[in-house]
């Protein structure tokens, strides 16, 4: 009897052991096999999509800092624009050749190529289609102050600037952001029409 009870207390005191150390088997090991890093995802279609950094977009819309507009010059042939454009064709006719890229927060630029009767480049049109009106007016200002830094201004009425390039082309700027679609336009060459001083204020 005597060893029968030793037994048991033997096995409880063991049961009791096993227990404690269990218990006290760290808890952030426990945790670190269950915790997941909390994710922010954010879509095309929420409303908390950032405006793409501004200076970076008028940077990448410029492209290099040679010749007139992305590398390239007033006068060269339309076979340069299309082997040397890293943006991606989507139009070509003849009169214009048409590129686009889109960005990290799928906003949209579109450059139009105009061509010459030689199909040479005399004229650009640059569309850019962004996610509010934040943006637009910032990207707007961004090219005011680069242009402004450039030429003179002509002409300027709220959001919409006129400047004359020293070769005589010109230059017109525009936040075209209308409801709920949002972008500016720059256009350079024969296109950019400057109104008359009755039209538009200085």
């Amino acid at each position: 009897m005597r060893f029968f009870i030793k037994s048991l207390w033997a096995v409880g005191v063991g049961v009791t052991t096993v227990a404690i150390l269990i218990s006290c088997e760290p808890k952030n090991q426990q945790t670190s096999e269950t915790t997941t890093a909390p994710t922010d995802s954010i879509t095309a279609t929420d409303d908390r999509v950032p405006s793409s950094n501004q200076s970076e977009l008028m940077r990448t819309i410029i492209g290099p800092p040679t010749g007139d507009f992305r590398g390239f010059n007033f006068g060269d042939p339309v076979s340069k624009l299309k082997s040397s454009e890293t943006f991606e064709m989507f139009e070509d006719s003849t009169d214009h050749v048409g590129f686009t890229h889109e960005t990290d927060n799928f906003e949209s630029v579109d450059v139009i190529y105009y061509l010459d009767n030689n199909q040479a480049m005399n004229g650009v049109r640059i569309d850019v289609y962004l996610n509010n009106a934040n943006a637009a007016t910032q990207l707007w200002e961004q090219f005011d102050t680069y242009l402004s830094g450039k030429y003179t201004v002509e002409k300027r009425q709220g959001q919409t600037a006129f400047w004359r390039r020293t070769d005589g082309k010109k230059i017109k700027l525009e936040n075209v952001s209308k409801d709920k679609d949002f972008g500016i336009r720059l256009i350079i060459g024969d296109k950019a029409n400057i109104p008359t001083a009755a039209k538009i204020n200085t």
